[in-house]
């Protein structure tokens, strides 16, 4: 039996009842893994590349809360989403945010969802080009208490390079 969900079932569904367990990011059919595979635009996700990706993903959350100069508890509030949460993906980069989070920050901050769920590793594939972008992002990103303008610029770089890649 193949089940298949809209994008606007599983927003619904993460709304309703948001600590319901759902998955989120791409396609998981074995054709369409199988296909991305293939054309060498996507690979499995090894323990360390996830750990690198999720590295990213909490560098890019405090560097965007950091832009918009917010705090820990007002971005939650304003992102309807756990503090604590927040505080894992920023800090811990063994732990898997869930999609309700990836959701609203995606919405918050404008983000391709797609990408954000492929950083935080709740994705059996994820494209290489975001991989590259984002350990390169990482790489550049000190946890300062107010970004430079060349932090800036490489923050605003990579998430319009996250869309594009979306």
């Amino acid at each position: 039996m193949k089940l298949l969900f809209s994008t606007q079932w599983l927003e619904q569904k993460i709304k309703s009842d948001p600590d319901i367990e759902t998955d989120a990011g791409r396609s998981l059919e074995r054709n369409a893994v199988a296909d991305d595979l293939a054309s060498g635009k996507s690979s499995i996700v090894a323990p360390r590349t996830a750990l690198q990706l999720r590295i990213a993903l909490g560098a890019l959350v405090r560097q965007l809360r950091m832009r918009d100069r917010l705090t820990l508890p007002e971005l939650a509030v304003r992102a309807d989403v756990s503090e604590e949460e927040l505080r894992q993906v920023e800090t811990n980069p063994s732990y898997t945010a869930r999609p309700r989070l990836l959701s609203n920050l995606s919405k918050f901050f404008g983000v391709s969802l797609n990408n954000l769920s492929q950083m935080s590793g709740a994705t059996v594939a994820i494209d290489r080009r975001l991989y590259n972008t984002a350990v390169q992002f990482a790489a550049h990103s000190d946890d300062v208490s107010n970004l430079s303008r060349e932090q800036l610029e490489v923050l605003e770089a990579f998430v319009g390079a996250l869309n594009e890649l979306a």
